[in-house]
């Protein structure tokens, strides 16, 4: 006798621990925020080649680009093309001079799924003063305050869509778009 399987089928697949698939621009560190100074690698599937249109020599690499220092001149667009002329979503990277971003996700996330949005300081050795806290916001409204930096949404859905920053210690991080796309589909398998 065979018994009906349940399989969560996201939008967005990965294939192993890669962050390169289809046409889906992958980031290591999975973020969109970036202190100057810092490295990160960009990467597209393997017949498709990185596109921006920021100052970086990330341009028309091949599929692979890694980034040693990041600098403001490397803040911009950036997506995937395939060599039949196919473009993949853009994704907007900022690398910032200031002391502060937020790690949110690179891709949108579907409807029901968790979230995490994380405020980073740029000196992580140093301990919070106990009369200090993280203030997080969407679209210029304040949405939350906390001690631990992290503000987690069980089931998002398209009320979160929106512009995100947080603050610590007086400093506002860059803006950050969270993207929510349509439901996770529950597939039955015979």
């Amino acid at each position: 006798m065979f018994w009906p399987t349940s399989i969560l089928v996201l939008l967005h697949l990965t294939r192993g621990n890669s962050p390169c698939f289809g046409r889906s621009l992958g980031i290591s560190p999975s973020r969109t925020q970036f202190f100057k100074r810092e490295s990160l690698t960009l990467c597209c599937g393997a017949d498709e080649r990185i596109m921006t249109n920021s100052k970086s020599a990330c341009s028309q690499k091949i599929h692979e680009c890694n980034i040693k220092l990041a600098g403001v001149h490397h803040s911009g667009s950036y997506w995937c093309d395939s060599n039949s002329g196919e473009r993949g979503e853009a994704v907007n990277i900022t690398v910032t001079e200031g002391s502060v971003i937020l790690e949110s996700p690179v891709h949108p996330v579907p409807e029901g799924t968790s979230v995490t949005l994380r405020c980073k300081s740029s000196n992580q050795s140093v301990v919070t003063p106990i009369n200090q806290s993280y203030t997080f916001s969407r679209d210029g409204r304040l949405i939350g305050v906390g001690l631990t930096g992290e503000m987690s949404f069980a089931a998002v859905n398209r009320s979160h869509e929106g512009l995100y920053t947080c603050t610590f210690s007086g400093v506002e991080s860059p803006g950050s778009w969270l993207a929510v796309r349509g439901e996770l589909c529950l597939v039955s398998t015979w």
